[in-house]
């Protein structure tokens, strides 16, 4: 009896052990996973991204004049006063816009032929607000080039001052003043029966080129007495030796 007793009281005092130690393991899990409001609370630290560097290209010109000599007189003008500079910022413009280069600064900044004798400068930097003018007259410049209409030319003048063009005998309206004309040579100054032959071909590309393409490009193209050759974009037409289109090398196409 006395060993049954003692049997029986040895299981309850194993179950309370039990019932006891499940007790503190639930409250020690739930003190661990109870938020502490007071503990200090960190800011999530994102992942940092690394950003490259983006490098911006400038567009470069198109150079097609690498054997053409720069005189020794646009030289020295380059080196009077801000010259260079004006220059550097007139072929950076032309140059984002996509016509730079088609023509050594040399004969893009010619005034007029007759400069001398005008008591003028023989090369010029227009006025900053008529640089955006030249861009239609060198993009048919260099659909021109493109396409093989020229292979061998050189400018002769480009802008002129109001003065200046009206001693060298330009028109009262000349695009020259506003910087939307250019005139040009074929071939070299003094040509041979050769250089000739080459000249009336390039010619008559050119006025093929003017016959398709003139109207939608607005461009305007002459040939004067002297052989020199002008063209603009601001108007289709063409005119001859005696500024009428009657007697333009064009007329015939």
């Amino acid at each position: 009896m006395f060993l049954k007793a003692s049997h029986v009281q040895a299981g309850k005092i194993e179950k309370c052990s039990k019932l006891l130690f499940g007790m503190s393991m639930l409250i020690l899990t739930a003190c661990q996973q109870a938020p502490d409001k007071f503990a200090t609370r960190y800011p999530e630290t994102k992942k940092q991204t690394s950003i490259k560097p983006v490098r911006v290209i400038s567009p470069k010109p198109q150079i097609i004049h690498s054997n053409k000599i720069i005189p020794e007189s646009y030289q020295n003008w380059l080196r009077q006063g801000d010259h260079r500079a004006q220059v550097l910022a007139y072929q950076n413009y032309l140059t984002q816009r996509g016509v730079g280069g088609l023509v050594p600064n040399h004969e893009l900044l010619r005034s007029a032929r007759d400069w001398q004798k005008c008591n003028d400068e023989e090369y010029r930097v227009p006025p900053r607000e008529l640089w955006g003018n030249l861009v239609p007259t060198l993009n048919i410049l260099k659909q021109m080039l493109d396409k093989k209409v020229l292979t061998n030319f050189e400018v002769t003048s480009v802008y002129r001052s109001a003065s200046l063009n009206k001693c060298a005998g330009g028109a009262d309206n000349s695009r020259h003043i506003f910087n939307t004309a250019m005139d040009f040579r074929i071939g070299p100054e003094f040509p041979d029966e050769n250089d000739l032959i080459q000249i009336s071909q390039s010619k008559q590309r050119l006025c093929q080129f003017w016959t398709e393409y003139g109207e939608s490009l607005n461009m305007g193209l002459g040939v004067y007495k002297s052989g020199q050759i002008h063209i603009d974009s601001l108007g289709y037409r063409t005119w001859g030796a005696n500024h009428r289109s009657q007697t333009s090398l064009c007329s015939t196409f």
